[in-house]
């Protein structure tokens, strides 16, 4: 009796990307499946409050700012399956290949220590100036991609390294190649219960730092956004929520402040209404929140695209699962565009500032070595 040879995950890698079909590989937190989900032709639907009515499936993809050129995306679950079950090579209802240009969306420059410095004094002196109370400062760095690089063999190894990450791997014509291992969730919905997390505060994972406590520019930046996703959950589920933290958590190389939040019996049908209220946290861009995002959009030299937006699967086995896109770098044809940022207040050193994000960098960066 023959049986039919399994479909690897390189494989259908390969024949989604040459015949550009919008794909998702992701591995949930915690676990050990890896998931796919992957559409049968390349044009993607673009997510507005007015085509979607909170009931759609599939893997959803959003930028940190929407704008004429990144837009919230829908990856719809045509394929849906483990990455141990996946289908044969033959779904895709057209054979047009078109070649991916490289960087398409945005000129990516990045910033030396010199600019990101400067770019941190202006922003303590906004804060002085009582204008904000943090921003979130972001830079690119480019690196030349290795010989040999796969991305398939990256998602696997990021998926092994951190087991307690959000670890994913997507791609559509539009946007491109994207891979990343979060830490944070932006928005879990499992049985009527809500889960969101405040993670804020950051020093790398050392003995020393495993024993000292948290100093008084991470206490403050943890508190600024706890006290933000209180307020923005509370006018939306209209409960007080349980509160478990602040702990500090592993992330690999890095340690984080983070309280978890959770909200009881809300109807799921709210989460759009909660993701609206949360993002962009005061984790990514700054409070105020909208003078955060116009400073960001006006100082930071490249746009983000979907650095610090938030991506994961939505309605599928009945859960959503949202994760801030952090730790993440856009893979292009010749290079790899990894994306980090720390958030400022008025007790931080523009020196420290700049070893934090080069620390961040290394989630990524540690995981190239041999990637073949």
């Amino acid at each position: 009796m023959s049986t039919t040879p399994q479909i690897s995950l390189q494989k259908f890698y390969t024949y989604c990307f040459n015949k550009n079909l919008p794909f998702a590989f992701y591995r949930l937190p915690d676990t050990e499946e890896v998931m796919v989900i992957a559409q049968k032709e390349s044009s993607v639907q673009k997510v507005t409050s007015q085509n979607d009515s909170g009931t759609s499936r599939g893997f959803l993809f959003s930028p940190f700012q929407e704008d004429e050129r990144f837009c919230k995306i829908m990856i719809r679950p045509d394929v849906f399956c483990e990455g141990n079950d996946l289908p044969k090579l033959n779904f895709a209802k057209q054979a047009i290949t078109i070649s991916v240009k490289d960087d398409a969306k945005a000129k990516l420059k990045e910033t030396n220590k010199g600019q990101y410095e400067s770019l941190v004094r202006r922003i303590k002196k906004e804060i002085r100036n009582r204008n904000f109370e943090k921003i979130i400062a972001a830079r690119v760095i480019k690196k030349k991609k290795p010989e040999g690089f796969n991305a398939v063999n990256l998602f696997r190894k990021l998926c092994k390294k951190y087991p307690q990450a959000f670890v994913s791997l997507v791609f559509t014509k539009e946007y491109g190649l994207w891979i990343g291992a979060s830490p944070e969730i932006l928005l879990a919905v499992s049985k009527k219960e809500f889960k969101t997390y405040a993670l804020a505060g950051t020093k790398a994972n050392t003995p020393l730092n495993l024993e000292t406590g948290w100093g008084n520019k991470e206490t403050e930046e943890h508190k600024i956004v706890s006290g933000y996703i209180s307020k923005a959950f509370g006018s939306v589920t209209k409960q007080k929520p349980h509160i478990t933290g602040p702990e500090t958590i592993n992330a690999g190389n890095l340690l984080h402040l983070r309280t978890t939040f959770r909200y009881k019996s809300v109807s799921p049908l709210l989460w759009q209404k909660a993701v609206e209220a949360l993002h962009p946290t005061p984790a990514v861009a700054g409070l105020p929140k909208q003078k955060a995002i116009e400073f960001i959009l006006k100082h930071e030299k490249s746009p983000r695209g979907f650095y610090s937006g938030y991506l994961g699967p939505v309605n599928m086995d009945g859960e959503i699962n949202l994760f801030v896109n952090l730790r993440c770098m856009n893979i292009l044809k010749s290079k790899l565009a990894i994306y980090v940022g720390c958030g400022i207040t008025a007790g931080s050193v523009p020196s420290e500032e700049w070893k934090e994000s080069k620390i961040k960098s290394q989630t990524l960066l540690s995981s190239l070595g041999r990637n073949k």
